[in-house]
């Protein structure tokens, strides 16, 4: 059942939202950033359920100071049951339809909103992924923000605060989740997912500290296409022109990868410059070897101008710039003049 007690390196974010609960000063609308799968909508839960539980409406909220840790909500009245099973009628999910939030969803929501709750202290409004909302649908949500009905928390699950509208992300209290830790990670792949220590390490290293992520990469086989594009960057030299471009084709033909791609090449890259000063502290870790082979050949500023190169592309790519070109233009920055 979700509760602060679930989410994995978070402590910040759970001390900062369980102030909250303890100082009786409830924002009316809370911005959740970080990566998918790091914890924003287990908290969103959490938070709902502490705010509208018997067990602490009744007992704890009394008391600014409680020798039994951080405020939880029971995880057994009928308000937490409820909303952990998603069916309580004042906590409402709002979640793209297709690739966006568009303003006949932002429309229901106010609407739902200006009712007072059925039985919950708080009607509750989760918005998934607001930084999909549509221009339109973000000014239709803006009224509410300005003008928030009483009793009502609204909690809005984005990658960044830059993504959504200046108008609305200001009127939010910001709450921040950082990656989860590789060790932690690879527990929890291990703990909940079944996977072996071995298959969970790689994940959590390539997977950027996301549990969404690590899951979608092993069922898309990422491990295995991690190592052809490592083989792949490895053999872009001098008399490599025809394979750079050909490497280009191959990660443009799948629109749906290339993101991951290249973080996974980033990732490789960052190991081979941190390699010569800080080997326990490369992300491939089970590529120890190839890593100190592959650092000891890089020529003098290669790797930070590929890195660089890297991210320009990725910038590129999200501005919808043509991806073949974009990754044919990497491609050739790739190429390693051996020593």
């Amino acid at each position: 059942m979700p509760g602060f007690g679930s989410i994995r390196d978070q402590q910040r974010a759970v001390r900062l939202l369980t102030a909250f609960l303890t100082q009786g000063n409830i924002p009316h609308a809370l911005l959740f950033t970080g990566l998918d799968g790091v914890g924003k909508r287990t908290a969103a839960l959490a938070f709902a359920m502490a705010c509208n539980c018997t067990f602490l409406s009744s007992e704890r909220l009394s008391s600014k100071q409680d020798a039994r840790g951080p405020l939880d909500a029971c995880g057994t009245c009928s308000a937490c049951r409820e909303i952990a099973a998603d069916t309580h009628p004042d906590v409402v999910h709002v979640t793209p339809k297709g690739s966006l939030i568009r303003i006949e969803q932002i429309r229901d929501l106010v609407h739902t909103l200006a009712m007072k709750p059925y039985e919950a202290v708080y009607r509750t409004a989760i918005v998934s992924h607001a930084h999909v909302m549509t221009p339109e649908a973000g000014n239709a949500l803006l009224k509410t923000l300005e003008e928030p009905p009483a009793q009502t928390l609204l909690i809005l699950t984005a990658s960044g605060a830059s993504d959504l509208l200046p108008t609305i992300s200001s009127r939010c209290q910001h709450v921040a989740f950082r990656p989860i830790s590789m060790e932690s990670l690879t527990a929890l792949l291990v703990q909940r997912h079944g996977m072996d220590v071995s298959e969970a390490a790689i994940l959590a290293a390539i997977s950027l500290g996301s549990v969404t992520k690590a899951l979608g990469m092993r069922e898309a086989g990422w491990i295995r296409r991690r190592s052809w594009l490592i083989q792949q960057a490895e053999s872009l030299n001098a008399n490599s022109m025809v394979r750079s471009l050909a490497f280009a084709r191959q990660l443009s033909e799948d629109k749906n990868s290339v993101e991951d791609a290249l973080e996974i090449l980033k990732t490789w890259y960052r190991d081979l410059a941190v390699w010569p000063h800080r080997p326990e502290r490369i992300v491939n870790r089970d590529l120890a070897e190839i890593v100190e082979i592959a650092a000891s050949r890089q020529p003098p500023g290669n790797i930070q101008r590929v890195l660089t190169a890297i991210e320009t592309a990725q910038k590129q790519l999200r501005a919808n710039t043509n991806p073949r070109v974009t990754l044919e233009v990497l491609a050739m920055k790739m190429i390693r003049q051996d020593r």
